[in-house]
């Protein structure tokens, strides 16, 4: 997958932006909620960083670190907004 500083997250599993909303909204919401969707558009990709076999970097089985953060966060240089998660295969 590659890693990436910005741009759009290649998610492992479910989108990652998905994964940050129901955390924002505390995990109470299901998956045809629309808040869901409208919390997931408000977070950017900051980095991902995939797993490397060359930089012995393996994150689970061949997973994926990403921190997103929202656009005014980013554009502020608030980076200490940014939200951690990660998946793996």
């Amino acid at each position: 997958m590659g890693h990436r500083i910005g741009g759009y997250a290649r998610s492992v599993q479910n989108p990652v932006e998905i994964e940050i909303a129901e955390a924002v909204l505390g995990g109470r919401v299901s998956w045809d909620d629309p808040r869901l969707s409208e919390e997931a558009g408000g977070w950017v990709l900051l980095a991902q960083f995939d797993s490397e076999d060359a930089a012995d970097m393996m994150w689970g089985d061949a997973g994926a670190l990403y921190w997103l953060i929202r656009p005014e966060d980013l554009a502020g240089g608030r980076f200490e907004r940014a939200v951690f998660t990660w998946q793996c295969g």
